[in-house]
């Protein structure tokens, strides 16, 4: 399972960049707990907040289609795109103003697409559909 393990070490890395840049956050705004009042750190938060939320399924699916053996061409364009889409969508966040940024949405549709396509494939080799 070299594709999915490869996604989940990268998926890993990119929860520490993100949880760094809360704590960077926590630490500029001088807030312990909660959110404060500062829009950064809110910001912050929801681009790992969002991570943490969505990221599981999408490496439990791809793992799961890795091994009941799908190409290595669909599962590596699945992970490499679903990790580039997971970064858009957190700098989109993090970069957000008064109304969402091109690459949150970007993120978000790339993120939905890849749990969709795991889903229905994983779906269809059960035999649930």
């Amino acid at each position: 399972m070299p594709i999915s393990l490869t996604l989940l070490a990268a998926v890993g890395i990119l929860y520490i960049v993100f949880g760094t840049i809360v704590g960077a956050a926590r630490g500029k705004t001088k807030t312990n707990i909660g959110l404060g009042d500062d829009k950064r750190l809110l910001l912050a938060n929801r681009a790992h907040g969002n991570l943490t939320e969505w990221a599981p399924m999408a490496l439990m699916l791809i793992a799961a289609m890795e091994y009941l053996g799908a190409s290595t061409a669909m599962l590596t364009s699945l992970a490499v795109g679903y990790f580039i889409t997971r970064i858009l969508h957190s700098v989109g966040i993090l970069k957000e103003s008064e109304k969402p940024h091109p690459f949150r949405v970007i993120g978000a549709v790339g993120n939905l697409i890849v749990i969709a396509w795991g889903s229905i494939y994983v779906g269809l080799y059960a035999g649930a559909f």
